[in-house]
């Protein structure tokens, strides 16, 4: 039986799947990308796969991955998808294909406990230092794994520091639980494991330190791959801000006696540098826009010298406890050195001017606090020498990634063999698209008091059930104040309640209607017909203004390639497919996307968008939702 037929009757109707999961339906897209990544692995070449909703694209590349008895690494974007491989589909490969399989979800390691830190904890204290703490102490007293995701609430950030296995507090075979530490034993279970899975952050992590995070592979599966250069950059990406330093420092009073005047000093230069980086406005901008802060980049700098000195002069004196052996208080000096040796460096990356590099500022929307971040504008360089010149086979997959060419750009993936699996849904029937008459412009002032009757007229239509999303708050704010009152179905705010609960909120309550911004949909899965309406305000693009978008479009300007058409237009397109990707999700779901962007019907670039979406049926008139919903 040749390699093409096998999977054809693993996915069979009359195949171990069927056998394995009732109501099981072959798909003609899953089966075509099972082949074609299966081929990948077995040449040992790289693979792209755009897989829209209703694929399978799971079952798809785990059938191959298990059959090649490689090691393979699996790395997904969102929790809820780590969930649904370990817990549904992995265990469903297992039973269908009858194989033996080792498989171990591995976390960073600040999701895990550190027993050293907790027995410390409990002997500096009689009684916890809150209710919260209280809870955790009872919790890490009794389990079994440490990983924090067994927590039946979410524990404060700067508590739960206080107790996790993080890099910069491990001493590593130095540690009396070294033989039995959660996270040591995680990782160890990795080695072992035939398929290991991982969030990207983690991945990218490993790639950007060189190894070390996660065992050698010989197959990487990156799903919700369209999320692949956004990772790759927070792993490249240098920060300074209050955050940061405050838990240096917290970090170094556990282990360390430590002068008072450090605290004050960098409370000092923290007061300076936000106050400096508040006098331009805007929520992002380019450092390079800002010379009023480097008197107190230069003052901080000066105070982490300060700091790294008498760490060198004190290590082994001021220690809080003290260690059974030197090469333990080395270890610990080390490790502190190098907290402290890396927001030195994060100064000096701000401030050397680089080709490939930016430096920006962000503004908290949530706490109004600075940040300085530092990192190279393109990522391509470092993934294909780090990942695709190293690792036999890539898989890259998405619902939302084509057209390639941008992926494989922006990735620096050379070489690869490309598939679009075709959808089992029937778009022209399920879904209806509406695009704002060409006069409708987002630029234009009176934009809000144009769009608010489109989406009040279109919320009535879908009979709420809808999120209506903007490209920026301050839009959002504007439209939702114009239509919250004339609404008749129960509305809700991006703001109002954490992401969780808003997200818990509208899957339970009926006819619901969120507001939010464009960003809110990624990793969304709202099953069945609570979801049947997305409101955009304008095309997706990213924004032009942003430091790190406007480095990306300098350099490909350099190079001769026009920005516009090979950067945003493809940004754009990918942004826009997934508000399909969260509509239809069976073949008996129905939606219509609201695009409130009038270039979209009458520029060359807004043809080349719509062109790209989903075939679903174009409608003129909003008054056409009318029987499409009452069907």
């Amino acid at each position: 039986m040749t390699t093409a037929a096998s999977l054809e009757q693993t996915f069979a109707r009359d195949g171990p799947f069927s056998r394995a999961l009732p109501g099981f339906e072959a798909r003609p897209g899953q089966v075509q990308m099972a082949q074609i990544v299966e081929r990948g692995i077995l040449e040992g070449v790289h693979t792209i796969v755009e897989a829209g909703t209703g694929v399978g694209k799971s079952l798809a590349y785990l059938v191959p991955a298990v059959r090649s008895g490689k090691k393979v690494v699996l790395s997904t974007g969102t929790i809820a998808l780590q969930e649904q491989l370990v817990e549904k589909d992995i265990p469903l490969v297992r039973s269908a294909l009858d194989v033996p399989l080792r498989v171990t979800l591995l976390k960073g390691r600040n999701h895990y406990l550190c027993k050293q830190k907790f027995e410390r904890a409990r002997a500096d204290r009689l009684v916890a230092s809150s209710r919260t703490m209280q809870r955790l102490w009872g919790w890490a007293g009794g389990t079994r794994t440490g990983d924090r995701a067994e927590l039946p609430f979410v524990p404060n950030g700067d508590e739960w520091e206080q107790l996790d296995a993080d890099a910069d507090d491990c001493v590593g075979e130095f540690c009396a639980h070294f033989r039995d530490c959660f996270f040591f034993k995680k990782r160890d279970e990795a080695k072992y494991a035939d398929i290991v899975v991982v969030n990207h952050a983690l991945f990218f992590l490993d790639l950007a330190m060189g190894g070390g995070l996660l065992p050698p592979y010989d197959v990487a599966v990156l799903d919700e791959a369209h999320q692949c250069e956004r990772w790759a950059t927070d792993a490249l990406t240098a920060t300074l801000s209050r955050a940061t330093l405050g838990r240096m420092m917290r970090k170094m009073r556990r282990a360390y006696d430590l002068p008072a005047e450090f605290d004050a000093r960098f409370d000092e230069g923290v007061r300076a540098l936000e106050s400096a980086l508040a006098r331009v406005p805007g929520d992002r901008y380019p450092l390079a826009a800002n010379d009023a802060a480097w008197p107190a980049l230069d003052e901080l700098r000066d105070a982490l010298y300060h700091l790294e000195n008498w760490l060198f002069a004190n290590w082994h004196g001021a220690l809080r406890v003290k260690p059974e052996n030197d090469a333990e208080a080395e270890r610990r000096r080390d490790l502190t050195l190098r907290t402290v040796v890396a927001h030195s460096a994060a100064i000096e990356r701000a401030g050397a001017p680089s080709d490939a590099a930016i430096a920006w500022v962000e503004r908290s929307e949530s706490d109004g606090r600075y940040t300085i971040r530092c990192a190279p504008h393109e990522v391509a360089e470092f993934l294909r020498s780090t990942l695709f010149a190293h690792t036999p086979s890539v898989v890259l997959t998405s619902a939302t990634i084509a057209p390639f060419s941008f992926l494989r750009r922006t990735l620096g993936l050379d070489e690869a063999q490309e598939l679009v699996a075709p959808s089992p849904f029937d778009f022209e029937r399920q879904a209806r698209l509406f695009v704002a008459p060409a006069s409708l412009n987002p630029k234009s002032a009176d934009f809000a008091s144009r769009a608010a009757p489109l989406v009040e007229e279109c919320l009535d239509r879908s009979h709420g059930r809808a999120f209506v999303l903007f490209t920026s708050y301050a839009r959002l704010r504007e439209v939702y104040a114009l239509v919250r009152e004339r609404v008749a179905f129960p509305v809700r705010l991006q703001g109002e309640l954490p992401r969780a609960q808003l997200l818990e909120w509208f899957r339970r309550t009926p006819n619901a209607v969120l507001f939010a911004t464009a960003t809110f949909w990624e990793g969304i899965d709202v099953v069945g017909d609570a979801l049947s309406c997305v409101i955009i305000d304008r095309l997706p693009f990213p924004a032009p203004t942003d430091p790190l978008v406007m480095a990306r479009l300098r350099a490909l300007e350099e190079r001769g390639v026009d920005g516009f058409e090979h950067y945003m237009i493809p940004a754009a397109t990918v942004r826009l497919k997934q508000g399909f990707g969260r509509l239809i999700r069976s073949t008996t779901d129905r939606g219509v996307v609201a695009l409130l962007d009038g270039r979209a019907a009458s520029t060359r670039y807004g043809a080349t968008i719509l062109n790209a979406l989903p075939p679903a049926r174009r409608i003129a008139h909003l008054d056409e939702l009318a029987a499409f919903f009452g069907e």
